[in-house]
């Protein structure tokens, strides 16, 4: 079950973070909301629908500091037009789902998200 194994990631994750959260990557946030916050945080799920620009900011605002799951639905391709304003798109993803692409390109930001 997918569900039971993200369980059991975060909570390997979080009870590092309880002991010895210095050398964490979330430190910088958990000197902003503490442990408890960055707890909720990595529990968090994420539904973006369209993958604009504003849209795809915002996740990458969400991913960085480790949200805890993310789905991002779009049934368009990625057009010339979306090439000039998100970055999270390249010429090589002209004609793939967009929503496919720009899942991958956040996914590299974050891998544990």
């Amino acid at each position: 079950n997918p569900k039971q194994n993200l369980s059991v990631n975060i909570s390997h994750k979080l009870s590092k973070m309880d002991k010895n959260h210095n050398n964490d990557k979330y430190d910088r946030q958990i000197r902003l909301w503490g442990v408890h916050g960055q707890k909720k945080l990595m529990y968090s799920k994420i539904c973006l629908l369209s993958c604009g620009p504003a849209g795809t900011e915002t996740l990458k605002n969400l991913i960085l500091p480790g949200v805890g799951e993310v789905t991002v639905v779009d049934d368009q391709t990625v057009s010339d037009r979306d090439l000039g304003n998100n970055f999270f798109v390249t010429e090589d993803d002209l004609g793939k789902s967009r929503a496919e692409a720009v899942n991958k390109w956040l996914c590299e930001l974050n891998p544990d998200v």
